[in-house]
C-alpha cells in the first residue's frame, strides 16, 4: 500500500508517518524547501529509507499530480492553525484541500481513499455540556473553525467521485507538541493557572490514538463518506488536566486565577507584536473566543461502534508518558 501523507513533518502528522512505516506502507510525504524534517530524520537514516519526501506545494496543482501517481491513500493533515486573517485561514485549510482533492481526481480517478483531517472547532463548542455528535449543527465560532468546516464541505463536494473520510480531533497532546506545552511549563515552575472558571470542561486525545483511529477509519469501508470525533471517551475539566500534570511532575503548584478579561488585554498586546514581528501569535483575540467557552465536548461512539475505535491512554497515561518525553528530550 502506498500512502501520501500532507503535514507529515508536524506534531501529529509524523507520528503518523511513523504509524504508516511501521504497517509497512511506502510513505510519500509533502514538504516544502523550509520544511523542519526534526521529526523524520530517523526514518531518513540509511540507505533505503522507508519515506520518500516529495516537493508538493498546496498552492500549485501542478506540483501535486505527479506526487499522487500510483496512490491508495491521501491523509490530509497539513494546515494553519495560528494566522493574522481569515483570507489565510482559507487559502490553507479550504482552498488548499480542493486542490489537492481535485488532483487526486484527476490523477487516480475514484481508486484513492482520502481522509481529511479537521477539527472540533469546525463543529464548535458544545452550548449545553452535552458531547456533541457528528450530526450536531455546525457552529464554528473563529475564522480557524470557519476555514475547517469550509475544508469538509470541499472534501464532501468530492464524495461522489473518491471515497473520503472526514475525521474532528479535539485537543490532541502528547510528545512532541507545543501548544499544551506551555502548560506543562507553568506547573513546572511552581505555578498551575486556571483561567476563567474551573469548571470549564473538554475533550482530550493523545496524539497516539488519534492517529491510530484515522488509519483505522481510512482502510475501512464503513467510513467511506462519514465524519468521525476521535477522543479518549471521557470528557475531563481543566482542573483535572492540570492536577494530572502536576502529578506527572511531581509538583504542588500554586493556583492562579487568570480572569478572562486579564488574558485579553494580554492578548490583544501578543497580537499587536507579533504583527510587528510577522509571526502569528498563539494567544490573539480569535484564540480568546475559545478559551471562554464552557464546553469543548463531543462523542467518539460513532468511531467505537463503526471502526471498533479504543483509546489505549487515558489521561493520567497520556499525561505521564508526555511528561517523560519533555523530561527526557530538555523540554522541561
Amino acid at each position: 500500500m502506498r500512502a501520501f501523507v500532507t503535514g507529515g513533518t508536524g506534531f501529529i502528522g509524523s507520528y503518523l508517518v511513523e504509524l504508516l512505516v511501521a504497517s509497512d506502507y511506502q510513505v510519500r510525504c509533502a514538504v516544502r524547501q523550509t520544511s523542519n524534517l526534526r521529526w523524520l530524520k530517523p526514518l531518513l537514516a540509511g540507505k533505503h529509507p522507508p519515506i520518500q519526501l516529495v516537493t508538493a506545494d498546496l498552492s500549485n496543482p501542478d506540483s501535486l499530480i505527479p506526487s499522487l501517481r500510483g496512490i491508495d491513500l491521501v491523509f490530509h493533515l497539513a494546515g494553519l492553525t495560528k494566522a493574522f486573517n481569515a483570507d489565510e485561514y482559507n487559502r490553507a485549510n479550504a482552498e488548499a484541500t480542493r486542490r489537492l482533492i481535485k488532483a487526486c481526481v484527476e490523477e487516480n480517478g475514484g481508486n484513492t481513499r482520502f481522509l481529511y483531517c479537521s477539527s472540533l472547532a469546525a463543529c464548535g463548542p458544545s452550548l449545553n455540556g452535552k458531547p456533541l455528535i457528528e450530526n450536531a449543527q455546525p457552529q464554528p465560532l473563529t475564522d480557524y473553525g470557519r476555514s475547517k468546516l469550509k475544508g469538509e464541505l470541499i472534501a464532501r463536494e468530492y464524495a461522489n467521485r473518491l471515497p473520503v473520510t472526514i475525521i474532528r480531533p479535539p485537543a490532541v497532546y502528547g510528545p512532541r507538541d507545543k501548544d499544551i506545552f506551555l502548560f506543562f511549563q507553568c506547573v513546572r515552575k511552581g505555578v498551575l493557572p486556571l483561567i476563567g472558571n474551573q469548571g470549564r470542561q473538554l475533550s482530550l486525545v493523545y496524539v497516539k490514538d488519534l492517529v491510530r483511529g484515522m488509519h483505522a477509519a481510512a482502510i475501512s469501508e464503513r467510513t467511506v463518506g462519514e465524519t468521525y470525533f476521535l477522543s479518549d471517551g471521557v470528557v475531563h475539566s481543566w482542573w483535572e488536566v492540570a492536577q494530572a500534570i502536576a502529578q506527572s511532575l511531581d509538583k504542588r503548584p500554586v493556583r492562579l486565577h487568570v480572569p478572562f478579561f486579564l488574558l485579553g488585554v494580554v492578548s490583544i498586546f501578543t497580537e499587536a507584536v507579533a504583527r510587528i514581528a510577522g509571526k502569528p501569535a498563539t494567544l490573539n483575540r480569535q484564540k480568546m473566543i475559545d478559551l471562554k467557552q464552557q464546553y469543548w465536548v463531543c462523542d467518539d461512539t460513532k468511531a467505537v461502534e463503526d471502526i471498533d475505535y479504543r483509546a489505549a491512554y487515558p489521561l493520567e497515561k497520556g499525561i505521564k508518558e508526555t511528561t517523560h518525553w519533555y523530561l527526557d528530550n530538555g523540554w522541561l
